[in-house]
């Protein structure tokens, strides 16, 4: 199977590319098989400088001083893009920086952080992926280590997606350690900042998906041999919401016509 993967120069895949073929794999198509770059959104800025700046603060730069340097990273991020949020969004920031360094220095003297954004490699069924950790502690009494995702969102879950889910499945494949879900909801006119701890019970059914979406991949792929091919095989639906960004929308027309 593996070679119906590398006539594309698709490996090592990962999460977030197994996450689109299988729920968004017209666009999965314009990046992966086409080539295109699109634009992060506000939102998706908000998420990483938030947790660039719990990075800073968990090695000791005051937070004072990490809140201007993860203010300073979110202008320069969002100077390369054209969303309507990014006012609204850079607001979110300094609560949910402070909100997520509250949460952690609970724990201050019982954890130590080990590594942030560490590289994981694994294979599945053969296929090898790469991956990228969010936060990696040790429990400094028991010397168990185990890993922290931290997300930002405009709503709390009630439960694991089965994205995350699916995300988490191969972070603890890849480490053989316990993974964590944090989540930090943006504040509202009337609530502040909220937060919510979860994790999985049971790996075993989002990799079985995982193992799935693979496995039609490939299939998929089987039958497929030039970007030509890719394009006359799918059919895009233009109501589906991943045209409201405008990059993608003119990546759709350039490839399909429409």
């Amino acid at each position: 199977m593996r070679e119906h993967f590398e006539k594309f120069d698709l490996l090592p895949l990962s999460f977030s590319h197994l996450n689109e073929f299988a729920f968004y794999r017209e666009r999965w198509a314009l990046k992966r098989i086409f080539g295109y770059e699109f634009p992060t959104s506000a939102s998706g800025i908000r998420g990483q400088c938030v947790e660039s700046g719990v990075n800073m603060f968990l090695n000791g730069i005051p937070l004072e001083e990490a809140t201007e340097k993860m203010l300073a990273e979110y202008d320069t991020n969002c100077s390369r893009i054209n969303d309507p949020k990014v006012d609204d969004e850079r607001n979110n920031l300094v609560p949910l920086l402070n909100l997520g360094t509250k949460e952690f220095q609970k724990y201050a003297y019982s954890w130590n952080l080990l590594t942030y954004q560490k590289k994981v490699e694994l294979e599945i069924d053969t296929i090898p992926f790469v991956g990228y950790t969010d936060f990696h502690f040790e429990d400094k009494k028991t010397k168990e280590d185990f890993y922290i995702d931290l997300k930002t969102s405009k709503s709390l879950p009630q439960r694991v997606s089965i994205s995350h889910a699916m995300q988490q499945s191969i972070y603890q494949k890849a480490t053989n350690a316990t993974q964590h879900l944090w989540y930090l909801k943006n504040p509202t006119k009337t609530k502040d900042a909220e937060f919510i701890a979860m994790s999985l019970d049971d790996y075993g059914e989002p990799m079985r998906i995982c193992k799935h979406i693979l496995k039609v991949m490939g299939n998929y792929l089987k039958t497929v041999d030039t970007p030509d091919d890719v394009r006359d095989s799918l059919v895009p639906n233009p109501d589906n919401w991943i045209w409201k960004e405008q990059t993608v929308l003119q990546a759709r027309k350039d490839v399909w016509g429409y």
